[in-house]
């Protein structure tokens, strides 16, 4: 629970950059998106330094002790959330990519929801998404179970360290125009 403002933090840049995507029924969502972990962590920053803003401007307009308190409160929700992320059972891994992930342009499949009560559609979704990746691409995934890291292993991604999974996509075959 308390490491929702880190997974929070994690899927803002994404989202920002149009890469959450929700299927036909409205029941599941997946992210997926180039990865570009400078660019999205200059988006954390300014997300973060805006936030801090507020902060300050609310110490500043309304009763300093109670908005002071709330700030620290939340400060405190991010860093715990934090060293849960860091030391889950498991030995989970807060980055989808390592050393085991080939060279080249990489693209993530992550937060895989869906409303309770329905079946499939983000899995569903998130194969389609997969099916239309760019050619040459490598699709890079974080599991957070055992179980989740082997369904992803009978998908077609290569298993690597810390439940991390890869997938390279072919690149398109140029057909022979003389043929």
């Amino acid at each position: 629970m308390l490491s929702v403002p880190i997974y929070a933090f994690s899927i803002v840049p994404m989202t920002l950059r149009g890469g959450l995507y929700l299927d036909e029924s409205r029941t599941g969502t997946v992210l997926f998106a180039r990865r570009r972990p400078i660019r999205d962590g200059l988006v954390v920053g300014l997300v973060t330094a805006a936030a801090f803003a507020l902060w300050v401007a609310g110490i500043l307009l309304f009763d300093t002790m109670l908005v002071l308190l709330l700030g620290m409160l939340a400060y405190a929700a991010l860093l715990i959330g934090a060293v849960i992320a860091l030391v889950q059972p498991g030995g989970t891994t807060l980055s989808a990519s390592g050393p085991e992930t080939p060279k080249g342009e990489r693209w993530m499949v992550a937060a895989l929801a869906q409303l309770p009560g329905t079946r499939m559609t983000a899995v569903m979704l998130a194969r389609r998404l997969i099916e239309q990746a760019p050619p040459g691409s490598i699709l890079v995934a974080a599991a957070a179970t055992d179980a989740l890291h082997e369904r992803y292993v009978r998908a077609g991604f290569t298993a690597g360290r810390a439940r991390r999974v890869y997938r390279l996509v072919p690149p398109r075959t140029q057909r022979n125009p003389a043929m």
